[in-house]
């Protein structure tokens, strides 16, 4: 099957000579944390990443109106990824993959025969493929063992920081027993921050601590669970990971979107191989 089957269509697309503050408005309604930037031809990519880096340039320990101001009406040229690399619709699941996984991309862009975007492909849409593959691998193969946490009362503005430097886009939060209690992502990060920018308060991202937009439904899994499982848990439920708690609540580890790729990638070229044989 070629990449056409599973991309999302009709993705949000800007200009470069758009603003920021109309990126922030289509970068949550379009619900997939990207948006390309394209006038006929592809010309940059802009990511909820993308967006929250602002903070760092415009914003220190404090954000001003001007200074919200100054980023709603910055060109969204200053902040894309320029020539983003691209797929074209005929391109079949497993390159569009392998490029995935071996370049450590989020999602590509997808052009037809004319360079044009008709999509995009994100690592949710790869976690489809699970359906049709045996139950090979437990989560405990693939899932992270060394989790970094974050404190609830910590300011959201500081864990914001944490993620852009660390190259996180979820952090399980816990009290003061270490105990999870909740759950952060870029996602509830960004909502909050084109709040502040289309009101022009900075109150709506710099008075908020992480236990205020967190979400503390938190959906887990068994270690000993396959990651097919897991991948349709995630589809279902539309998030990007699912932690694996201790006993007593504690962190034990988490398997994200991206971890569920590689392994994907993993049993693909193991069956390929097998084809050889």
């Amino acid at each position: 099957m070629n990449i056409e089957t599973l991309m999302i269509r009709n993705p949000p697309i800007l200009s470069k000579e758009d603003r920021l503050g109309l990126a922030f408005k289509k970068i949550n309604e379009g619900g997939i944390g990207r948006i390309i930037i394209a006038n006929e031809k592809i010309e940059g990519l802009l990511t909820t990443r993308d967006l929250l880096s602002t903070v760092e340039s415009y914003c220190k320990d404090n954000c001003s109106q001007g200074d919200l101001y100054r980023i709603s009406t910055t060109p969204v040229i200053d902040y894309m990824t320029p020539n983003p690399v691209t797929v074209y619709n005929t391109t079949d699941e497993f390159t569009a993959l392998n490029i995935m996984v071996t370049r450590n991309f989020g999602s590509l862009p997808v052009v037809d025969i004319n360079d044009k975007p008709v999509g995009i492909i994100t690592e949710r849409e790869f976690l489809l493929l699970y359906k049709d593959l045996d139950e090979i691998f437990p989560v405990k193969v693939f899932m992270s063992t060394k989790v970094r946490t974050i404190y609830k009362d910590v300011r959201l503005d500081q864990a914001v920081r944490l993620m852009l430097r660390r190259g996180f886009r979820r952090l399980p939060v816990i009290n003061d027993d270490n105990k999870v209690v909740g759950i952060i992502t870029v996602v509830n990060a960004i909502r909050q921050l084109a709040k502040a920018v289309d009101k022009l308060d900075p109150d709506y991202f710099y008075n908020k601590a992480v236990k205020d937009v967190m979400v503390t439904n938190l959906v887990t899994i068994d270690e000993l669970a396959s990651v097919n499982r897991a991948a349709a848990e995630m589809i279902v439920k539309r998030i990007g990971s699912l932690l694996i708690l201790n006993k007593d609540n504690t962190i034990k580890g988490i398997i994200t979107e991206r971890d569920l790729l590689i392994a994907l990638h993993h049993i693909l070229v193991m069956e390929k191989f097998k084809e050889k044989l």
